[in-house]
């Protein structure tokens, strides 16, 4: 019927070895990384417009035109890895990434900013789809766990990135941040990534759980020959499964750095915070983030033992993610801005980086989980490169340069904030339209 028998025989199989968990580990060291550039953004678009006299949407930009090429080369990268090996791969992004941060330093004009960002962002573009992917290949039984782990490092990242920035920033200047950042990113991303195996069978081992998965198919079956279910990338992007998948991401994307990368200048520019303890209150997202990324994968993996319907558990974890993300949203820009009295008064935006910590460690490692169920393992990576793409590079590279030309636009973040509510309810409705295709519908009968 068209599919491939993966060849896991147990005469081919090392039984006495696992590597998932080592994979993992590199995993969220790459994650870790990768992510202290983008936890750093917020503080970074405060800190360039006030030392550089840039305007707000001219400093957005750069982090646009980085999000653009992170998301492009998130797809292009599924081209070549499989040839270079994931270590080579990991390790020359890492070099290009953290050259392309320290050339940033040197930059004089916005049009120097923006080049360096796009070289920043194609570094950048193998440290999140190929990664997680790679983590999807070895695990089958403690997915939702795996993957938790492995975003649980971004949200470390994004709890301490700020914070060094930030101090950095303040105490030197920003170009000596984007130097130091540079190379503990080189030497981080390099030395993490000889640890990194891209599927088990490469090392002649099974994904987690892949005995008892094909017992459960064999149990079941009609008498036809079962073999693990995929959907193969050139029937995938020409039906529903793959746009709906990819119209989520970009919703929850273009919402997501709106608030993500101007938040911190919200307070302080619209409000009236300073920004040291804007920062560390900003700083909690990260903070809860880590603990929820690891407990909704527990929660996930549970849920999904307990109904028979892994789709459908994560379904739902995402539906009230999202929910609480808009909501978040919301309270944003009218809980926070009623409360803030000139600045002096900070509980409700520590209200809102706790709970939206919560929502956003719900949703990130959920998405990639939801889309190696819907697609499978075979042929994720260039699916979820492609969805990547559009969610990374449209989503979340319109999202931050729209909302800082809003606000020069118009004096406040009002109207950005808004539209981030809208499109977290958009992500919240595509969740509940994807579907897992049947086998009947991928290779007929």
């Amino acid at each position: 019927m068209g599919e491939t028998t993966l060849s896991l025989s147990d005469s081919a199989v090392d039984q006495s070895k696992f590597s998932g968990w080592s994979v993992v580990g590199s995993a969220m060291l790459i994650v870790f990384f990768h992510m202290m550039i983008r936890g750093s953004l917020a503080t970074l678009i405060a800190g360039m417009v006030a030392a550089t006299g840039w305007s707000t949407g001219a400093v957005s930009a750069g982090s646009s035109i980085f999000m653009a090429m992170y998301g492009t080369f998130a797809f292009v990268v599924g081209t070549y890895i499989n040839k270079l090996g994931c270590r080579l791969t990991y390790s020359l992004h890492g070099i290009i990434m953290g050259v392309g941060l320290i050339l940033c330093s040197y930059s004089q004009q916005p049009w120097q900013y923006w080049i360096c960002q796009a070289i920043i962002g194609i570094g950048s573009g193998a440290f999140w789809a190929p990664v997680t992917s790679m983590v999807r290949q070895w695990f089958i039984d403690k997915l939702g766990l795996a993957m938790g782990l492995t975003t649980a490092a971004s949200g470390v990242a994004m709890f301490l990135g700020p914070i060094a920035s930030m101090l950095i920033i303040s105490k030197l200047s920003w170009q000596i941040m984007m130097k130091v950042f540079g190379v503990v990113l080189i030497v981080g991303i390099v030395a993490a990534a000889q640890f990194s195996k891209m599927k088990p069978e490469d090392v002649g081992q099974k994904p987690l759980g892949y005995d008892a998965f094909m017992a459960k198919m064999k149990s079941s079956s009609t008498g036809q020959k079962q073999e693990e279910f995929y959907v193969p990338f050139k029937w995938a992007v020409k039906h529903k499964v793959f746009w709906t998948l990819s119209l989520l991401w970009f919703c929850s994307n273009f919402a997501e750095f709106i608030v993500f990368s101007h938040a911190i200048n919200y307070v302080v520019k619209d409000l009236g915070y300073n920004k040291i303890s804007a920062t560390y209150i900003y700083c909690l997202i990260g903070f809860f983030f880590t603990f929820f990324a690891v407990a909704i994968g527990n929660i996930v993996d549970k849920l999904s033992k307990k109904t028979g319907d892994p789709m459908k558990a994560r379904k739902n974890v995402l539906t009230f993610a999202y929910l609480l993300s808009a909501l978040m949203a919301l309270w944003l820009n009218y809980g926070v801005r009623l409360t803030s009295n000139g600045g002096a008064s900070h509980w409700a935006f520590i209200v809102y980086a706790i709970l939206f910590g919560v929502s956003f460690g719900c949703y990130i490692p959920s998405v990639a989980g939801l889309v190696g169920l819907a697609v499978g393992r075979k042929e994720m990576p260039p699916a979820w490169g492609l969805i990547s793409f559009i969610g990374m590079a449209g989503g979340a590279g319109l999202g931050p340069y729209i909302a800082g030309a809003i606000r020069d636009a118009t004096g406040s973040y009002f109207v950005s904030i808004w539209l981030s509510t809208i499109f977290y309810l958009l992500a919240s409705i595509f969740v509940n339209l994807v579907k897992q295709p049947t086998r009947e519908e991928v290779w007929g009968k």
